[in-house]
Order: C-alpha cells, then structure tokens, then sequence
C-alpha cells in the first residue's frame, strides 16, 4: 500500500459529489469496481440493524463462546468489541479432526469476523473488530448487501479525511481504493514482479480469483514519502484524459476478458452496476451517482450531469454524535425502501439502450468541468503572465524561429566587442519560452526521481492532446462553482529551478555592468582556439586586473593602518611584585 499516492489521492475527494475531482474528469469508485474488485454481492437485504450495545458480552459468549473480560475499573468505558490480538489469541489455532458443526460454524464466525472488520469495515485506529459486524453473522445464511455497505462504508471513511487538516488516518477497505487507483492512473502505480500460480478447482469455480489478483505480487515504494506525496500531487495536478485508463476491465460487451481464470461471480451483477441508489450500512447512508462518471463505463457523458447532493444530514448521522439513535432500520427505513426498489426495477427492466462515448461531447463536458471547480491543489512555479500568449501554435514553426535565432546570436558573439550582453537576453528569452512549453504540456519539475512506474507510462504525443481539445485556450479566469476544492493545511509549494541550482549553495548575484572574463567567454565557444589579436587582449585583462587587485589589497592596508592610528591597542599592565 502506497500511503503517499492515497494520501495525495484522497485530498481531491469532494463529499458533495463523491467523486476525485481531476484535470482529466470527475472519478469515483462504482458498485462496478466493488464487485470485479472484491466480488461482494449487491443484491439482498441491506446492512441495516439494531445496534445497541448493552449486554454485548453476553451476547458474544452465545455466539461464539467467550468475550473479552470486562476492565478492571468499574467506571473505565470500553468499545463493544474485541482487540484483534484477543481474537488470535483465542482463535488462531485450526480445528482438531472430527470437530463437530457448532465448532465449525463458531470459527467460521470468527474468521468472517475478523476478515470485514480489518478489511471491509476497518476503523483508523486499526486495533478493534466491533460488536455490530459479528452482530450481523449470527445468521450465516442471511443474504446482506455487502458490496453496497463496504462502498458506503468507504465513502463516509473518504468525506471525513478530505477535510482533516491535522494528522488522522483513514479506515474502509484500502484494498478497494488502491487496486482502482492502479488500474486507472498511473500515479503511484506499483511495478508488478512475477506472478504467484493460483491453485485452481475444477469442480468450485466460485474459489477462482478476483480482478485484485492482478496486483497480487507488486514491488514496494521505499521512498521518502513526505517527498514522494509532493511528487504524486503534482502528478495528478497535470494528470491528463489520455493518461487514464478508463475501461481497464474490458470494453461493455467484453468485461472481465483481459484475465481467463477471473471468477465468474465477478460479472453475474453486472446490470446493477450503474444503478442510482442510496447506499446503506448500519448508520451510514451515502449515495451511488454512477451518472457524473459514465466515460468509467464507456458511455456518453451528459454535461452538465443532473446535481445530486449528499444530503448534510445524512453526514451528521455518525455513532458517535448520535449514541441515542440505535435502531436504524425504523430510522433509515424510507432509504431502505427505496433500495429495495431501486433493485426491483433493475430485475424487471427489459433491454436498455446504451449511448456510447463521444469524443466531441466528452471535450464538451470536460471544458464545463474545468469552468466549474478546482482541479489544481497547488500554485504554479512560474508567473501567470507566461500563459498569457495563445496556445494554439506550430511547434515545429517555433522551434526553427528559435534555431535561427541561435545561429543568429552566436555569429554576432564572434564580432562584438561585449557579446555576452545579447547571449544573455537571448538565453533569458528562450528559457522563459521553453517554461512555458513545459508548463502547458503538463511537464513536471525533474529534481524528484520518477518511479518506475511513471517512467514506463507512454505519454501521448503532443498533436493528439492538440486534437482532442485537452489544452483548450481559456484566456479568462475560471469561475468557481461553490464547492471549490480546498486543500488539507497549507498546500505544497512547488518547486522552481532556481530551488534546484542553488540547492545547497549560497546564491551569488553577478551583476550585468561586470565585464566578462575570457575564460568564460572561451568555455561558452567550447575552447575554440584564440587568434593572435584576442590572445594580446586576453593578456592585457589580465594584467589590468592584477593591477587593480594590488590597487585594492593596498588600499585595504593604507585603511587599516589608518585606524591602528587612530584607536592604537592598549597593553595590559604587568602585576608589580
């Protein structure tokens, strides 16, 4: 797991929406990456249930024989829970030979337990499975929805550390959000090693591998990750609509065929995949807008999409703001009823039409998208007034005016007497050109070590952004919509190069009136020989600048003389004896 990349990643999640907000498009996890992903079912009932904690203890025991003791102080309040260390403990051992059922099914509990709470369901702090989960295996039989709760448990899990500005981790299934983030963007994209054999059954197709087994044996990032976060952010910052792999599990009609031993249980929902519904688990209840992130799924984009927003109440439904609010079936139940029939009337529509993506459409929706929020955590390295030219120029035109204008320079810096005047404002000139190239082609600074995975992306060439309207000429300053992005505490300054080249040095200011010297003339003529005429000059410079070397160095002892003189040192007196 990559914290730096999730970290940078998380920051540009906006609750209102439930969606990455990007240059390339508005991006989220979908009822479609859950199931390829984690192969959790949708359908069934929703995770929604009483979850009063008095006499857990007692209740723990019942189901599976033991609880965790009680503190030793009366008045010290604990979580109704079990630490994960208290479950290995006691559970971590197999079963003996010809253990009965009951045996059976209470380690089978247990393990289901201790499975959703460190993966599904998994809290900041890490170190506790809670009550409710094992409250909600007493029946094992019972068909819940867990694929809509893990992804409602996520994006509650995402709203709250958007907004966290000092330290603070994340809970919900990471699994999840880092298996999507390396399918689509190649930011923070491990390097996969070789792949591990998966023991196949013939005869239980159910226990094939999911689409996760893909990234099942990846190389690890060993970087700094306070350096490696700046550089994701500024990765995702330019990150364009030709870098994302929008379709990484298969066309429409052809999910699932980039792996053969994919379990077929990953595909059988596939209906239900785009359906709008209200997600629910026990307190929480988000909300599924697949409609904002249709190039996700290959088809036509509406721009702008229809405005959904997460209701503000629903979010100030947390378990510990409302401990008095307990039985959330009779609270939540217009949203369970609208879950129920969300999923009747996706069983019983016919065949639906589909519109496939449009290129010209998405570019459309794209150019409202950047109008409309900020895609941007941190500011430029340069100026604002370098994008003030057009954009829409020949590169090949530029580049021949600017080789014509070096041979131009260069033969003149023969003739001079003082060329390094003009070398110098031609230098500045193109360099502030070549800033700006960089800067509209998304080029970012080179003083970070890209990864490996960065470096074996295949960038597209600079005519096919062009063509596909990527780099649009915006001359007028966005307007922002109301749900600006904001970035967590103070956002990252970007590095510039001047960072770079005085790195570690102490910066020394030339000044223009400063004569040149040869040496450095000759060096910039890569050590062409001198003629007789420049080698007599060369030697008269030098000779005036000794000169004034030894006018300055006794000026210096005249001046120190002077104030011997006039402050002379006085000399302690000796102790008489």
């Amino acid at each position: 797991m990559n914290a730096a990349a999730l970290t940078a990643l998380v920051d540009r999640w906006r609750p209102e929406t439930h969606t990455f907000h990007l240059r390339a498009e508005e991006m989220t996890l979908t009822l479609q990456d859950v199931f390829m992903i984690l192969g959790l079912p949708i359908q069934g009932e929703p995770l929604c249930m009483n979850t009063a904690s008095d006499g857990w203890r007692g209740q723990m025991g019942d189901l599976i024989g033991m609880a965790p003791p009680e503190p030793e102080d009366p008045k010290e309040r604990t979580p109704a829970g079990a630490p994960f260390a208290w479950i290995r403990t006691n559970f971590g051992e197999l079963l003996p030979e010809g253990a009965n059922e009951d045996s059976i099914k209470t380690y089978t509990r247990v393990y289901l337990w201790y499975m959703i709470s460190r993966t599904l369901f998994a809290d900041s702090g890490g170190k506790l499975a809670h009550w409710c989960w094992l409250k909600a295996l007493t029946v094992l039989e019972r068909r819940w929805s867990w694929g809509t709760a893990a992804l409602a448990y996520l994006y509650r899990q995402l709203d709250e550390a958007c907004r966290r500005t000092g330290s603070g981790g994340i809970g919900g299934c990471l699994l999840l959000l880092s298996v999507w983030s390396w399918d689509r963007l190649s930011v923070g994209q491990p390097r996969i090693l070789k792949a591990r054999p998966w023991p196949h059954y013939r005869h239980n197709l159910d226990r094939e591998p999911t689409w996760a087994y893909l990234w099942d044996n990846v190389s690890e990032m060993t970087s700094d990750p306070k350096i490696m976060y700046r550089h994701y952010t500024e990765e995702l910052d330019t990150l364009t609509a030709e870098q994302v792999d929008w379709e990484p599990y298969g066309t429409y009609y052809h999910i699932g065929a980039g792996m053969a031993d994919l379990n077929p249980k990953c595909v059988e929902e596939a209906r239900f995949w785009r359906m709008r519904c209200p997600l629910i688990c026990m307190w929480l209840v988000e909300y599924h807008q697949p409609h904002r992130v249709m190039r996700q799924f290959g088809l036509y984009q509406e721009c702008p999409p229809q405005w959904q927003d997460t209701d503000h109440a629903l979010h100030r439904l947390d378990r510990q703001r409302q401990r008095k609010i307990t039985d959330w079936p009779v609270h939540h139940r217009g949203h369970v009823t609208a879950f129920q029939h969300c999923l009747e009337a996706v069983r019983n529509a016919g065949h639906v039409e589909i519109v496939p993506h449009d290129l010209a459409a998405f570019n459309n929706y794209l150019q409202w998208f950047h109008e409309s929020t900020r895609i941007e955590l941190i500011k430029h390295a340069y100026d604002d007034d370098i994008l003030d030219d057009p954009i829409e120029f020949d590169e090949r035109s530029q580049i021949q005016k600017t080789a014509e204008e070096c041979e131009v320079v260069w033969e003149q810096s023969h003739t001079d007497e003082r060329p390094i005047g003009p070398m110098r404002h031609f230098i500045k000139n193109t360099a502030r050109k070549m800033r700006r190239l960089a800067n509209l082609l998304g080029c970012r600074d080179t003083e970070i070590a890209a990864t490996s995975s960065s470096e074996e992306v295949q960038i597209p060439d600079d005519d096919t952004i062009l063509s596909q309207g990527t780099l649009s000429q915006r001359k007028k300053k966005a307007t922002r919509s109301a749900y600006q992005l904001k970035p967590r505490g103070n956002a990252p300054k970007r590095y510039t190069p001047d960072d770079y080249v005085n790195r570690g040095k102490k910066v020394v200011i030339e000044e223009d009136e400063t004569p040149p010297r040869r040496s450095t003339l000759r060096k910039m003529r890569n050590d062409e020989p001198l003629s007789s005429e420049e080698e007599e000059d060369e030697e008269e410079q030098e000779e005036e600048e000794q000169q004034q070397e030894q006018q300055q160095e006794e000026q210096r002892q005249r001046t120190k003389r002077m104030a011997v003189r006039k402050h002379p040192i006085r000399r302690g007196r000796g102790r008489r004896g």
